[in-house]
Protein backbone atom coordinates (compact mmCIF):
# COMPACT_ATOMS: atom_id res chain seq x y z
CA UNK A 1 0.00 0.00 0.00
CA UNK A 2 1.18 3.53 -0.71
CA UNK A 3 0.96 6.75 1.29
CA UNK A 4 1.88 10.27 0.25
CA UNK A 5 3.44 12.55 2.85
CA UNK A 6 3.04 16.19 1.82
CA UNK A 7 5.62 17.75 4.15
CA UNK A 8 8.75 16.60 5.94
CA UNK A 9 7.72 14.54 8.96
CA UNK A 10 9.23 13.53 12.26
CA UNK A 11 8.45 10.29 14.11
CA UNK A 12 10.46 9.84 17.29
CA UNK A 13 14.02 10.58 16.15
CA UNK A 14 13.43 9.53 12.53
CA UNK A 15 13.13 12.30 9.93
CA UNK A 16 11.01 11.33 6.90
CA UNK A 17 11.20 13.64 3.85
CA UNK A 18 8.03 14.40 1.89
CA UNK A 19 7.20 11.97 -0.89
CA UNK A 20 5.35 8.80 -1.80
CA UNK A 21 6.15 5.64 0.16
CA UNK A 22 5.29 1.96 0.16
CA UNK A 23 4.29 0.93 3.69
CA UNK A 24 5.10 -2.39 5.34
CA UNK A 25 5.03 -3.74 8.88
CA UNK A 26 7.97 -5.24 10.76
CA UNK A 27 6.08 -6.53 13.80
CA UNK A 28 9.08 -8.41 15.19
CA UNK A 29 11.04 -5.15 15.57
CA UNK A 30 7.93 -3.03 16.33
CA UNK A 31 8.47 -0.76 13.35
CA UNK A 32 6.63 0.49 10.30
CA UNK A 33 8.90 0.60 7.25
CA UNK A 34 8.43 3.37 4.67
CA UNK A 35 10.22 2.65 1.39
CA UNK A 36 10.58 5.28 -1.32
CA UNK A 37 13.17 7.21 -3.30
CA UNK A 38 15.68 4.39 -2.93
CA UNK A 39 15.69 4.64 0.88
CA UNK A 40 13.99 2.95 3.81
CA UNK A 41 12.77 4.74 6.91
CA UNK A 42 11.96 2.60 9.95
CA UNK A 43 9.64 4.45 12.30
CA UNK A 44 8.61 3.18 15.75
CA UNK A 45 5.13 1.68 16.06
CA UNK A 46 2.90 0.61 18.93
CA UNK A 47 0.53 -2.32 18.86
CA UNK A 48 -2.98 -1.43 19.92
CA UNK A 49 -6.02 -3.52 20.70
CA UNK A 50 -8.06 -4.40 17.66
CA UNK A 51 -11.74 -3.50 17.73
CA UNK A 52 -12.63 -6.56 15.66
CA UNK A 53 -11.11 -9.20 13.43
CA UNK A 54 -10.02 -8.00 10.00
CA UNK A 55 -9.83 -10.18 6.91
CA UNK A 56 -7.67 -7.90 4.77
CA UNK A 57 -4.64 -5.73 5.42
CA UNK A 58 -5.38 -2.00 5.41
CA UNK A 59 -3.17 1.07 5.71
CA UNK A 60 -4.75 4.33 6.87
CA UNK A 61 -3.02 7.72 7.02
CA UNK A 62 -5.19 10.35 8.69
CA UNK A 63 -4.97 13.70 10.46
CA UNK A 64 -5.12 13.86 14.22
CA UNK A 65 -5.58 17.64 14.16
CA UNK A 66 -2.94 20.26 13.41
CA UNK A 67 0.44 18.84 12.41
CA UNK A 68 -0.17 15.43 14.03
CA UNK A 69 -0.93 12.52 11.69
CA UNK A 70 -1.45 8.83 12.39
CA UNK A 71 -0.31 5.91 10.27
CA UNK A 72 -2.37 2.81 11.08
CA UNK A 73 -1.77 -0.69 9.73
CA UNK A 74 -4.38 -3.35 10.41
CA UNK A 75 -3.55 -6.97 9.54
CA UNK A 76 -5.40 -10.23 10.13
CA UNK A 77 -2.34 -12.00 11.57
CA UNK A 78 -0.52 -9.26 13.53
CA UNK A 79 -3.40 -6.96 14.62
CA UNK A 80 -3.33 -3.14 14.57
CA UNK A 81 -0.14 -1.07 14.72
CA UNK A 82 -0.06 2.72 14.95
CA UNK A 83 2.62 5.34 14.52
CA UNK A 84 2.33 9.10 15.08
CA UNK A 85 3.99 11.55 12.67
CA UNK A 86 4.46 15.28 13.10
CA UNK A 87 4.25 16.95 9.68
CA UNK A 88 6.23 20.10 9.05
CA UNK A 89 8.66 19.31 11.87
CA UNK A 90 12.32 20.06 11.24
CA UNK A 91 13.80 17.86 13.96
CA UNK A 92 16.51 20.38 14.77
CA UNK A 93 17.71 20.61 11.17
CA UNK A 94 17.47 24.40 11.21
CA UNK A 95 19.92 24.71 14.11
CA UNK A 96 22.45 22.38 12.50
CA UNK A 97 22.68 24.56 9.39
CA UNK A 98 23.83 27.64 11.33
Amino acid sequence: MKVTIGKDALCGKVMVPKGEYMVSLASDTQQIVLTGGGKQYKIPAIKRRSVGKTKVTTVTFYSGGGPSWSLLISTPKFGEWISMLELGATGGREEKRR
